[in-house]
């Protein structure tokens, strides 16, 4: 894992010259609705059949009719995906009123979780009071990005919430319209979590990062180089892209 950033230019250069509509394979995961539209997830291989990306689609109408009471929503990966990537599910969170700390994240917008545990596991996570050693027993510092902080206690089914203090909205430069969340409990990262406002998600966003990454990963397996929010014809689509194996 030395040299990581040079990894990760070499990585995105290196799939960006791939001609993706060629090379990579697509799967879909089963359709749920959302709004008046729907979600799904997908992943996609590359010519040698190692997984290149993988996310979800918001179809045309899905960010119309959405309640007040928000919803979230359980999107499986296609059974191709099954053993091939580190990741398990992803959770669509839709909270129209946004959440803590006040002035920050109170705007309406999307949690989308991608979990490295399984949908059991998350589930039986307590709430904060009840184990709060297992939520304070964090990762070891090369398994989350360097520059990194935790979010004050932990969530239930979710975990700890680590997240960039350069970021716009906590470093007091900017308004929260997206930014990148990880996860932990029980001294393991466990998600990897765009949070996007729902006012980006409806400005034709056309959006990709570099993932800050950690060092060292608990479990061998394909990760992401970059991250994308996309409008692409009708739908929104969020992915985790450049996937490249890291031991």
């Amino acid at each position: 894992m030395k040299n990581l950033s040079l990894v990760l230019l070499l990585a995105v250069w290196l799939f960006s010259g791939c001609d993706k509509e060629e090379s990579d394979s697509s799967f879909k995961g089963a359709e749920q609705t959302l709004g008046n539209g729907k979600a799904y997830s997908w992943v996609k291989f590359s010519a040698n059949d190692q997984p290149s990306s993988i996310g979800f689609t918001l179809t045309k109408g899905a960010l119309d009719n959405l309640p007040h009471a928000g919803v979230a929503l359980v999107l499986s990966f296609p059974s191709e995906a099954a053993g091939k990537i580190p990741f398990d599910h992803i959770m669509l969170d839709y909270l129209h009123s946004g959440h803590e700390p006040p002035g920050v994240y109170d705007v309406a917008h999307f949690d989308m979780h991608f979990y490295l545990q399984s949908l059991n596991e998350r589930l039986a996570i307590p709430s904060y009071g009840e184990k709060a050693t297992k939520f304070d027993n964090l990762p070891p510092a090369d398994y989350l990005p360097s520059s990194y902080i935790r979010l004050p206690g932990g969530v239930p089914q979710m975990g700890v919430h680590w997240a960039d203090p350069t970021s716009p909205e906590l470093s007091g430069k900017g308004k929260f319209t997206e930014t990148l969340i990880f996860g932990s409990y029980d001294g393991k990262l466990t998600f990897m979590e765009p949070m996007v406002t729902y006012d980006f998600l409806k400005s034709k966003p056309n959006l990709t990062k570099t993932m800050p990454l950690p060092k060292k990963f608990d479990k061998a397996g394909y990760y992401p180089m970059t991250y994308s929010i996309k409008q692409v014809g009708d739908n929104i689509e969020v992915s985790l892209d450049n996937l490249m194996l890291m031991q």
